[in-house]
């Protein structure tokens, strides 16, 4: 796959993994020895670049509306462990990041980045995503671990998995006011 057929430009500066041949993401953790560990977060980046208004995917500046990614706990808690990104990167996300984009794709449960996983995450994948977008957030650090808290939400867009085990934007069929 050429990734940067799908990137949106935001993401065409991101830095390229060889051996998925995908981009990494700006809050990417490392392990010791300089390789990605697409599994984990950099806590101690994503608050930096939240911080500075900057997207956790491509870490250019982030525009009015924000959007974060999470399962339906993530909504219900209206708490997110991953960091605030551009609406473009995290709907590129659901397109590359194995993860997300295939149901049978599982973590690697392997964190020598970090060691642990944030308290109240679970390892089971959700059964769907939920995109929240909004126009600002807080954050906090609980436990050692990034939590952003975004505002209340613009709109949301949910994202479910074929038959085929694929993610695909589900229509929203809610009614309007």
């Amino acid at each position: 796959m050429d990734p940067s057929r799908e990137l949106p430009d935001l993401m065409r500066s991101l830095p390229i993994d060889r051996h998925r041949g995908l981009p990494i993401p700006a809050v990417t953790a490392r392990h010791p020895d300089g390789q990605p560990d697409f599994s984990t977060v950099d806590g101690r980046e994503a608050l930096r670049l939240a911080s500075e208004g900057r997207c956790g995917i491509c870490g250019n500046p982030l525009d009015s509306q924000i959007a974060f990614l999470g399962g339906p706990g993530a909504v219900a808690a209206r708490a997110y462990h991953d960091p605030p990104m551009h609406e473009s990167c995290a709907e590129a996300s659901t397109i590359l990041c194995p993860h997300l984009s295939r149901r049978d794709m599982r973590r690697v449960t392997d964190r020598r980045s970090t060691g642990v996983l944030p308290r109240n995450s679970a390892e089971e994948k959700p059964d769907r995503w939920v995109m929240w977008i909004c126009r600002g957030f807080a954050a906090y650090v609980i436990d050692g671990m990034p939590l952003f808290r975004p505002a209340p939400y613009l709109r949301l867009r949910t994202f479910t998995y074929t038959d085929g085990g694929h993610l695909h934007e589900t229509p929203d069929t809610s009614p309007r006011p």
